[in-house]
């Protein structure tokens, strides 16, 4: 763990910086009310723990972080509604759940979108292109800031009928797709049955045969107990998985002058651990999921890239993002 904790003191010490340059205010007693629907595995406890060890004290004790766990608050896309009303001060969402809230980033949950890791990274750097391009289009909205861009892992499809290894064996299979008009157009595309659910109704919903499959990284078919529904897993890895981390537009505004800096910049500093937590993590919950007897299957996904390839555009076009999907794909150039 010394990556990790290398980033938290590096965090620190940028945060302290900030901290050094701003004019005191007088104290206040503000709260920030962060939420995820992870278990205590999940990355989102990682980086909210961590923004909590980052503000506490560079605030000096102004600032008090509350994390709430479990869905305690609601799954993304009801956290996403409470943080525009106010009743929740930070959370983050997968691309596949931002649609509703933020449309242009919904483009990221479209398959294959983005090529590989090396793409990944250039797209998730707090301090790239993409970053800027993405932490404009949040602004936009008047609701919400991206403090970060999270990583899930790649996303990969597992079942209870059959290994998949070309689309053909998506064909009537009921899958649980995010909440998202993105994502059901994409497996329809693919020849599967997408069935729209919370995160935190697929444990039940593979149980009881709700669906018959499911997508997500090793971290959440370990975590979540998924596992327990399905026999294949299947690495289509259809999604190099991204998701931003923001603070609600109502939150920021209350905080004084002097605060948002050290906030932001610990919301940029945690969500890199968050990251750092994830790549470690799935590793290890890859091989829980081979040791709990699951068979795994690499895919050939030239196929699956042809059949969603004319997607990329499309989505842009009917999203309004043609911005975003340029400097995606600039990225993704500068990453070869």
């Amino acid at each position: 763990m010394i990556g990790l904790k290398k980033f938290i003191l590096g965090g620190i010490a940028a945060a302290a910086l900030v901290a050094a340059n701003t004019t005191p205010a007088p104290a206040a007693d503000i709260t920030l009310r962060c939420a995820h629907d992870h278990n205590k595995e999940g990355f989102y406890e990682i980086i909210w723990q961590t923004f909590k060890s980052l503000v506490e004290p560079l605030s000096s004790g102004r600032i008090e972080v509350k994390i709430f766990g479990g869905a305690q608050l609601g799954d993304e896309a009801q956290l996403l509604e409470n943080m525009k009303i106010g009743t929740v001060d930070c959370a983050g969402s997968s691309v596949g759940n931002i649609g509703g809230h933020i449309p242009k980033a919904g483009l990221l949950g479209v398959p294959y979108i983005i090529q590989n890791d090396k793409h990944r990274m250039r797209v998730v750097d707090g301090k790239g292109k993409f970053f800027k391009a993405l932490s404009d289009v949040v602004k936009e909205t008047g609701n919400f800031r991206a403090l970060g861009m999270t990583t899930a892992g790649v996303r990969s499809v597992y079942n209870s009928k059959r290994p998949i290894i070309t689309p053909d064996d998506l064909k009537g299979m009921k899958i649980r797709v995010m909440t998202s008009d993105t994502q059901v157009k994409s497996w329809k595309a693919l020849g599967a049955v997408p069935t729209a659910m919370a995160f935190s109704e697929v444990y039940t919903g593979l149980m009881t045969g709700a669906v018959d499959a499911a997508e997500n990284s090793p971290m959440f078919l370990w975590t979540m107990k998924h596992f327990e529904g399905v026999k294949y897993y299947s690495i289509t890895a259809h999604m190099v998985a991204t998701g931003v981390t923001m603070i609600s537009e109502k939150a920021y505004q209350k905080l004084p002058e002097d605060l948002r800096a050290i906030v932001m910049a610990a919301g940029d500093t945690a969500t890199a651990v968050g990251r750092f937590y994830d790549e470690q993590s799935n590793k290890v919950f890859m091989r829980k999921v081979i040791a709990a007897g699951i068979k795994v299957n690499e895919v050939d996904t030239a196929p699956f890239v042809a059949k969603t390839a004319s997607l990329h555009d499309q989505f842009a076009k009917s999203l309004h993002a043609e911005g975003l999907l340029k400097v995606l794909r600039a990225e993704a150039m500068a990453a070869k």
